[in-house]
């Protein structure tokens, strides 16, 4: 409300887009803005591009139900704007709508069908989000919101796209959607207050880097459908104990686990066809591990710096080890191997000028033939 020079366009179905507003008129938007339902006796159905970027004078803003969308960038780091009331009616906001603001809070209507990128991202003051409707998210909707602790869906979504959190330092309470079966890669990377996450049983797919740097998390159960766990999904968890993996994971990507450094104890699924080069890399306090039956490559630094392995199992069906597969392995002392010693001899074991693999080629080493992942009790 108030008597702006608002910049307006009219659109084909006879409704009006605000465009802007005279920047250096007498009276400028500042304080509260309630934006009016009619201009001119025009239903305003939109706030368009750019409409109100970069303007610290505002502090809250009221938007009618008669607007259906909220252009790219509309309200971009309005840095002064710590309130928006979203209506029922609301279908669309742009990407970096409130980008850069100072909301403190956001309650997404039922009726939005669709957020772009980082709509919501580097709200500073925001410690909670509702997310009302079925809504379809671009990536990075709240990338960099640092004090968010809570956000909760109350509806039906499939997927939440990647980097939707990330950055959330103090977030700590994620109420999921119903039925969702899709995390984006780097969804809660360097969420480092996060440590009591349950991942919904819908969930079959997880991105890459989805908890990287979750610095708090100390327990987490991948959901029965999943069959992949993809490169550093929960790398640089140092705090991680207890992981529960189903038999549907089939691959376990490259550094997948690295530098997991409390994780004293892993039981994989007795079946597998690829753990990727430098998955277990740096999990200092990892004393066992069986390998499971169907992979044929140990690879490259999978292994490497686990300063506390002492036994592993390893399934017949591996044919060669990669360079510094278990390099720095330092205590192992027990092999356990499913095939007879001539088999063993068959393996190639790529031995490289820094000799990575000494420990385990290492001749007082025990080894053990025709043993099975029981031998070191899993």
């Amino acid at each position: 409300s108030g008597p702006y020079h608002v910049d307006v366009y009219q659109k084909s179905d006879g409704t009006i887009k605000l465009t802007g507003y005279d920047k250096n008129a007498a009276i400028v938007p500042k304080d509260e803005l309630i934006i009016p339902d009619k201009y001119d006796g025009y239903v305003v159905s939109e706030i368009g591009y750019e409409c109100l970027c970069q303007n610290n004078d505002i502090e809250s803003v009221v938007i009618p139900d008669s607007v259906k969308t909220i252009g790219d960038r509309a309200f971009f780091r309005c840095k002064n704007l710590n309130s928006a009331v979203l209506p029922e009616g609301l279908k669309e906001i742009g990407y970096s709508a409130f980008n850069g603001c100072n909301l403190e809070n956001v309650v997404l209507p039922e009726s939005l069908v669709k957020v772009g990128k980082s709509a919501f991202a580097n709200n500073t003051a925001m410690t909670a989000a509702v997310i009302k409707g079925k809504t379809e998210f671009d990536q990075s909707t709240f990338t960099g919101c640092t004090n968010l602790t809570s956000v909760a869906f109350h509806n039906v979504i499939n997927a939440l796209p990647s980097y939707m959190f990330q950055d959330c330092a103090k977030l700590q309470s994620v109420q999921f959607p119903m039925k969702v079966k899709t995390l984006g890669s780097y969804i809660f990377k360097n969420c480092k207050l996060l440590d009591n996450i349950q991942i919904p049983d819908t969930v079959t797919e997880i991105g890459s880097y989805a908890f990287y740097n979750c610095t708090s998390l100390r327990s987490i159960a991948i959901p029965k459908g999943v069959t992949e766990i993809k490169s550093s999904t929960f790398a640089y968890c140092e705090n991680l104990t207890n992981i529960a993996i189903p038999d549907s994971v089939k691959i376990i990507g490259e550094s997948a686990f690295s530098h997991c450094t409390a994780l004293s104890k892993i039981t994989l699924p007795r079946q597998m066809s690829k753990i990727g080069n430098i998955a277990f890399w740096y999990c200092t306090s990892l004393r066992k591990i069986a390998l499971p039956e169907g992979i044929s490559i140990i690879d490259t630094q999978t292994f490497e710096g686990c300063v506390s392995l002492q036994d592993i199992y390893i399934p017949a069906s591996v044919k060669k080890i990669n360079s510094c597969a278990f390099n720095k392995c330092k205590s192992l002392s027990n092999v356990y191997f499913g095939g007879s010693e001539a088999m063993w001899n068959d393996i190639v074991i790529v031995d490289d000028s820094d000799h990575g693999n000494k420990y385990l080629t290492n001749p007082i080493m025990n080894r053990y033939w025709n043993q099975t992942a029981a031998s070191i009790g899993f």
